[in-house]
């Protein structure tokens, strides 16, 4: 007997159908690949903390969270804003650190100590706000108030110092993450899919 053509037509039609439906699918349902590129620096940035051995690796994670953007050249420029907050942050925590702690033997545990660093985020605030950089003001607070917050009145340089380290490298981490060229090549793969035309050939062949 000999076959109908019409149904051979729709049986090699059919491995076709279900790669444009799955694709279709990916692509509707894909978190984007600003995720994707975030989703990998907090990986690498805990990696990097556990080796250095830090006891706080969320600042790494926090700062490359806040860096990322969905582009390369908006991603080097967050850095670079974000980078003058940071350091700003630790110098003028390292010196409220001085002055109350160590100078005046006011305890960090105090709630007078917690008001306090309340009311000077402002001036810190008003700076970014000043020198034109109000993208790193969320940045440059966090920083801010996780030093003085969580500083000791043993040696408040030192501690400074690694949590704006540990920061730096988070920012640094979503600059490299957002320009590997494998990740950014996928990206564009993505975008040159027409979601449209996925979807209208997959009409097309269960109407044929």
């Amino acid at each position: 007997m000999e076959s109908q053509p019409g149904k051979e037509t729709k049986i090699e039609d059919q491995p076709t159908d279900l790669v444009h439906r799955i694709t279709n699918y990916l692509i509707t349902n894909s978190p984007g690949m600003r995720v994707v590129k975030t989703v990998l620096a907090v990986l690498i940035c805990l990696l990097i903390e556990y080796y250095r051995g830090s006891s706080m690796p969320y600042h790494a994670c926090i700062a490359t969270i806040v860096c990322m953007q969905p582009t390369l050249k908006s991603t080097f420029k967050a850095a670079v804003d974000r980078t003058l907050g940071t350091i700003i942050a630790g110098v003028y925590a390292y010196l409220l650190a001085v002055l109350l702690i160590s100078n005046a033997g006011m305890p960090p545990e105090s709630l007078k100590f917690y008001l306090l660093i309340g009311v000077l985020a402002f001036p810190l605030m008003a700076l970014m706000i000043a020198i034109k950089k109000p993208a790193s003001l969320a940045i440059t607070v966090i920083v801010f108030l996780v030093i003085m917050l969580s500083v000791s009145a043993t040696d408040p340089l030192a501690y400074t110092a690694e949590r704006v380290a540990g920061t730096l490298i988070g920012i640094a981490i979503a600059l490299f993450v957002n320009w590997l060229p494998p990740l950014n090549e996928i990206g564009k793969r993505f975008g040159k899919v027409n979601i449209s035309e996925a979807g209208a050939q997959s009409l097309e062949n269960q109407n044929s």
